[in-house]
């Protein structure tokens, strides 16, 4: 297929300074993007809420999908951030970044917010600060390291052909490469930080290392109580430990877990699902994890 500079260039124009999202369900734009998809030569800039990022032409990395649909979705998830943010100063600690949108909206609602992104893949990282130079955000830095709850061991990571599914932990995938990465905790990340002013959000969705997260933060768990949103995944407790981990944490920190319409669940409730789900279904989406009796669990909960 012939890649066309002249047909990238009026797409980019057709979207320039437009919100992706306000062609959400309008045929004529999935008609154009099928049409020409093929013949795009570059990734494309896109505006999405108050930020932009590359989206790419390429139908094995996340950016693309934000061309094809038009949205990043997540909706619940972000509406949750920017009601934090409405209230406080953010830390947020974004563990598998990937090309950075939960980093980048996050960075957009303030000024004052500051994000910590990790990312163990090279060259997702890559991708990131591509994104990142075309915001010049100041409140936003980047760990290019496997997140984890050892410091400075080398790993081998295992690099997915397609950027959602690469894991520390496993390589069921179709097509991969490995690489060497360094260890880091989150302890060890925020160790130089002023946190106190600051309500504090840790993002997980690691592909199954997320129990070891934890155990790499007790320390930043123990004096700040974050709010923690994670992503439930089969990964996660194929290693049976990480059930009477999950267990342990909730009880020994006074957390609960919440589903992203705000209803407290179970370990029980959870593994049911995941139990329920058909062999090509990984993961049951996002979760919160929320310090019980707390100022966040409050904000959380209200209307407002």
């Amino acid at each position: 297929m012939i890649k066309s500079n002249f047909i990238t260039s009026i797409f980019q124009k057709y979207l320039l300074n437009k919100d992706i999202q306000k062609f959400k369900g309008k045929i004529s734009y999935y008609i154009i993007f099928r049409l020409i998809r093929k013949f795009l030569a570059t990734d494309i800039i896109v505006k999405i809420y108050n930020f932009k990022v590359f989206g790419s032409i390429k139908k094995n990395k996340t950016s693309y999908f934000l061309l094809k649909k038009c949205e990043f979705g997540d909706h619940k998830e972000l509406e949750t951030i920017k009601k934090f943010s409405n209230k406080n100063k953010i830390l947020f600690i974004d563990c598998g970044c990937n090309y950075g949108f939960y980093s980048f909206y996050t960075a957009s609602l303030s000024k004052k917010n500051l994000i910590i992104s990790i990312e163990a893949s090279k060259e997702t990282s890559k991708e990131f600060i591509k994104n990142l130079k075309l915001n010049n955000f100041e409140n936003v830095t980047l760990e290019n390291s496997a997140i984890s709850n050892t410091d400075n061991d080398y790993i081998l990571f295992n690099e997915s052909k397609n950027d959602w599914e690469s894991s520390q932990i496993h390589n069921k995938f179709h097509s991969y490469s490995v690489s060497k990465v360094h260890t880091i905790k989150i302890d060890t990340l925020i160790k130089s930080i002023n946190f106190n002013d600051f309500l504090t959000i840790i993002k997980l969705d690691v592909e199954g290392n997320e129990m070891n997260v934890l155990k790499g933060a007790t320390n930043f768990i123990e004096k700040t109580s974050p709010f923690i949103i994670i992503e439930i995944s089969k990964y996660i407790f194929e290693n049976k430990n990480n059930i009477e981990y999950l267990k342990n944490f909730l009880l020994n920190y006074e957390y609960s877990m919440y589903n992203i319409s705000k209803k407290k669940e179970s370990i029980d409730d959870i593994m049911s699902k995941l139990s329920k789900l058909k062999e090509k279904h990984k993961t049951i989406g996002n979760y919160y994890l929320i310090k019980n009796s707390s100022k966040v669990l409050e904000d959380f909960n209200s209307n407002e």
